[in-house]
């Protein structure tokens, strides 16, 4: 049986996306934060989480995304790991198979209710 590996997240971007290539492929790498669904002593606890995005995708994000834009992430789950100083080290982040600017949808949405 085959696995499923699905994540759709929604929150904003903490920083300008990271753009490098790599080869003849193009890879952008921004962080996400996310806030949770409740709040801990009044305050809103939130999720920093690592996106990364290939080819053609990571082109549009390095074109359109910039700090604090909100999006969707549409994506899976890659846990990897490399070696360095001698130990090994993890990294669990998110891919992105699809971004959608929710931004631009909410401020659209706003402007219409104002006519």
């Amino acid at each position: 049986m085959k696995g499923y590996n699905h994540v759709t997240l929604v929150g904003n971007l903490v920083k300008d996306p990271d753009k490098k290539s790599i080869g003849t492929s193009q890879k952008t790498s921004f962080v996400l934060a996310v806030s949770r669904n409740y709040k801990k002593n009044d305050e809103q606890e939130v999720d920093f989480i690592p996106i990364i995005s290939w080819g053609k995708l990571a082109e549009i994000c390095g074109e359109y995304l910039n700090k604090g834009k909100r999006i969707l992430v549409d994506g899976k789950i890659q846990i990897r790991n490399y070696e360095k100083d001698d130990q090994k080290k993890w990294v669990t982040e998110i891919v992105a198979d699809e971004i959608t600017i929710l931004s631009a949808l909410e401020k659209d949405m706003n402007s219409n209710k104002d006519n």
